[in-house]
């Protein structure tokens, strides 16, 4: 009669449906159309179901923390200067990142008005003083159903990327 208990409290548990959250996760394939610096690697992301927070440091420093929400994605876009091992303190790498609504509607979005999608241009090198996360405010964001386009300027600090061009197929 123990062993039947046992048992009989071991099927209730190893069967209870636990509720599960179904998102809808848009399967197209991401192709970067822009060209990427032969000195190094650029990759592309769509982080589904995410949106940004943009925070400062305190001492004036921006960066920003992902958070989940149904309603946003966030596009990173990454460039990684290749450099040779055994140099130190000789990485380099770019970063452009913004979220947009996962039910985007077409539109062209202009300087300070990148800041409705919380745009960053981040720099991380050794460059003293010339480093870390900084708003855009200058350029065009075109979103399409099927491409997303972006020309931008920074006039904090020196970069090597000027633009991006995403095709959603």
């Amino acid at each position: 009669m123990k062993n039947y208990s046992i048992m009989l409290a071991s099927l209730f548990l190893f069967s209870c449906n636990c509720s599960k959250q179904t998102v809808k996760v848009n399967p197209k394939k991401i192709v970067l159309e822009s060209l990427c610096p032969k000195e190094g690697d650029c990759k592309i992301e769509i982080l589904e179901n995410k949106k940004m927070t943009v925070l400062d440091d305190g001492t004036g420093s921006l960066y920003y923390q992902l958070e989940d929400d149904l309603k946003h994605k966030v596009i990173k876009y990454t460039y990684d200067k290749k450099v040779e091992a055994d140099l130190q303190d000789a990485n380099y790498r770019e970063e452009i990142v913004f979220e947009i609504e996962n039910e985007f509607k077409e539109e062209t979005i202009s300087n300070e008005n990148l800041q409705n999608v919380k745009m960053l241009f981040g720099r991380f090198c050794y460059c003293k003083g010339q480093a870390g996360n900084f708003k855009v405010k200058n350029g065009n964001l075109k979103i399409t159903k099927d491409k997303i386009d972006l020309d931008f300027e920074i006039k904090e600090v020196p970069k090597i990327i000027k633009n991006i061009s995403i095709r959603l197929k």
